[in-house]
């Protein structure tokens, strides 16, 4: 029988970024031998993440990742490809459930280019990974040219295959527009700023958190706030001053470290979010409408732009203050019907017809870059590669 390694490797990723690995671990467990592996990075315990799992795990560090050989490794963690092993397939779970309007020119294959195999979870995604792999493959050949040493790194002698599945995370689609299960009858806004390097200067929730307050105050003066930083961020110094501060307003609350995405959404009626993958997510799992706040700023960025022109007619996004007003009070006068037809339309444009990620799994072990879910490949080069579809 043949293994398969599953890693959780996260820096501080907790049970978040552990149940990434669910689909693949259930879809594969009766067919291979899987190996799970969790390593101090996470969080977690063996113990916490044999209770998730309901499966063996095997507590590891850097040596034994490195020491694997000719083996399919699938993790929830990018940068654990710099530690394998050339002779291994290794199959990357991308986060979240659709692209992000990052400052990464390259979409972070810097770190991504060490894999074979990545799994994206939107249409969305994969284009941006796409398109970044390819221009960071072929800066990456004409930077090489240039060093006198020339040294290969795992990256640089690969092709990668982008692979396209419905989100890893995300419950099936609504029929309708589902009833509320909010327990309160106050307006909540959830406040979801994303990791701290990931927006271009400027345009970062933390930097505008006094303009969107206040956006939403002057529509809707009796609102109150969830404020939700990146857990893993809630010890940095920056993150730490703004909660102190914001505590002593009895209409903002700073989530707690430990609660549950799905908990913090069931409490919001909108999301306002810098870039966070979250914002769709409380839409999928709400079939209420996020905002994505994402101002104008004196810096040209392609990823940005990019994602701006996918997400165009899709998702609402402001690129003002005033923009944020009117969408806030909007979204407060908005029926059921209304945020349904936009999260249908957003669904069916991202997701339609995509393959659910556990399909995936065994025919990328088997066939590689040859599965018939592997519409192309980006090779060393960054050239792109269309399979025969015949």
């Amino acid at each position: 029988m043949k293994n398969v390694y599953l890693l959780s490797n996260v820096v501080d990723g907790g049970k978040t970024y552990l149940e990434y690995l669910i689909p693949a671990l259930n879809s594969l467990r009766e067919k291979y031998n899987c190996v799970v592996l969790n390593t101090d990075r996470t969080g977690l315990s063996r113990e916490e993440v044999e209770a998730v799992l309901d499966f063996p795990v095997k507590q590891v560090g850097n040596d034994f990742i490195a020491s694997l050989k000719s083996q399919v490794v699938i993790s929830n963690d990018a940068y654990a490809g710099r530690l394998l092993d050339d002779s291994n397939f290794g199959i990357f779970i991308s986060h979240g459930n659709v692209g992000m309007p990052t400052k990464d020119k390259y979409y972070y294959a810097e770190l991504t280019s060490y894999w074979d195999a990545i799994i994206a979870s939107s249409r969305s995604g994969f284009d941006l990974i796409t398109a970044g792999m390819q221009a960071y493959r072929r800066d990456r050949k004409a930077l090489k040219t240039m060093l006198i040493d020339g040294l290969a790194l795992r990256s640089d002698m690969r092709k990668t295959s982008p692979v396209a599945t419905l989100p890893v995370k995300i419950p099936g689609i609504f029929e309708s527009s589902p009833s509320s299960k909010k327990t309160s009858d106050d307006y909540v806004v959830g406040l979801l700023p994303t990791q701290l390097g990931i927006c271009p200067n400027g345009a970062t929730l933390y930097e505008n958190l006094q303009t969107v307050i206040n956006a939403v105050k002057s529509q809707i003066p009796h609102a109150k706030f969830i404020l939700r930083p990146y857990m893993a961020e809630l010890s940095h110094p920056t993150v730490k001053a703004l909660c102190e501060e914001l505590s002593a307003y009895d209409w903002i609350t700073i989530d707690k470290a430990g609660t549950s995405s799905t908990a913090f959404y069931a409490q919001c009626d909108t999301v306002i979010t810098d870039a966070s993958t979250g914002g769709v997510s409380f839409m999928l799992n709400t079939c209420k409408l996020p905002i994505y706040y994402v101002p104008f700023t004196e810096e040209n960025n392609l990823t940005v732009d990019a994602w701006l022109k996918q997400m165009d007619n899709l998702l609402p996004i402001a690129r003002s203050s005033n923009e944020l007003r009117d969408m806030a009070l909007g979204f407060s006068l908005l029926a059921r019907e209304d945020s349904y037809y936009i999260y249908n339309k957003f669904y069916q444009a991202q997701y339609s017809d995509l393959p659910l990620p556990q399909e995936v799994f065994h025919d990328l072990i088997e066939y590689r870059h040859e599965s018939k879910y592997c519409p192309l490949s980006i090779d060393s080069f960054g050239d792109i590669n269309e399979r025969d579809k015949h």
